[in-house]
């Protein structure tokens, strides 16, 4: 039974549009600070792995966007804390 709901997630998770953090490339960084600033990107994984949407994904799609833009979110806030941190620190 477990088996069979982590195959369903994953399938699911693969087929729908997920948000993940990136790179912000309009940030520049002043005094050669090692991190960089992340921003949010939406990504259609259908188009990125060149596959087809399922019934399933389009329909989980609500509840997949908000749950990956949480966990991307918390990442791109920690690290962009952490990066406002250093260039404090190593600016001053």
């Amino acid at each position: 039974m477990k088996r069979t709901a982590m195959l369903i997630i994953l399938m699911v998770s693969m087929s729908a549009c997920v948000v993940v953090p990136t790179r912000d490339k309009q940030a520049f960084n002043q005094c050669s600070v090692s991190s960089d600033k992340q921003t949010l990107r939406l990504v259609n994984v259908a188009e990125e792995t060149e596959t087809y949407y399922s019934i399933t994904g389009i329909i989980l799609t609500p509840i997949i966007i908000p749950t990956s833009a949480i966990v991307s979110g918390t990442y791109v806030l920690v690290n962009n804390a952490y990066n406002l941190g250093e260039e404090t620190i190593i600016c001053d």
